[in-house]
C-alpha cells in the first residue's frame, strides 16, 4: 500500500482533490508540535494525518517502512476501510484485500472516485502501487 503522495505525483495525475492539510490532523500539545515541524512529517499533511503517524512513532526515514492506511486522510488516493477517517464526514474509504501471492487489490469507494477517476487512480496505481491491482466497482 502506498505511503506519501507527493506533490510531483499529485501533479502528474491531474487536477488535486481539496487541500485537507488543515483537517483530519491528530491534535498534538505545543512541544509536540514544536518537534514535529522539525520533522519528514511536517511535508506530508495534504492528504496524511502525519501528526497521527508521528505519535504512532513510524519511521519515515527507514524505506521499509511506509504510511499506513490508519492515518490516510479522506482525500488520498487509496483512502480505506482502514483509515481512522473512514465514515468521518460522510466519507467512505475503498477496500484493500491480500491476494494468495501476498499482493493487494483496492477497490475504490465513491469517496475515492469522487477524489480521483478511475484513469487517475490507474495512473497513481502504475507509479506508486506496482504490483499492486486497482479493482474497478464493477469487477467486485
Amino acid at each position: 500500500m502506498s505511503g506519501t503522495y507527493d506533490d510531483a505525483i499529485r501533479s502528474s495525475i491531474g487536477a488535486p482533490p481539496p487541500d485537507f492539510s488543515d483537517r483530519y490532523n491528530t491534535k498534538l500539545t505545543p512541544s509536540q508540535e514544536a518537534a514535529f515541524q522539525l520533522t519528514p512529517y511536517a511535508r506530508d499533511v495534504f492528504d496524511y494525518d502525519a501528526r497521527g503517524e508521528y505519535l504512532a512513532g513510524l519511521d519515515r526515514n527507514n524505506p521499509t517502512q511506509h504510511g499506513v492506511d490508519q492515518f490516510k486522510k479522506p482525500n488520498h488516493p487509496t483512502f480505506s476501510t482502514g483509515s481512522m477517517y473512514h465514515g468521518v464526514d460522510g466519507y467512505s474509504g475503498g477496500a484493500w484485500l491480500q491476494l494468495e501471492d501476498g499482493s493487494w487489490q483496492f477497490t475504490p469507494s465513491s469517496t475515492n472516485l469522487t477524489m480521483y477517476p478511475m484513469p487517475q487512480l490507474q495512473q497513481y496505481f502504475n507509479e506508486r502501487e506496482q504490483g499492486n491491482r486497482l479493482v474497478p466497482p464493477q469487477e467486485r
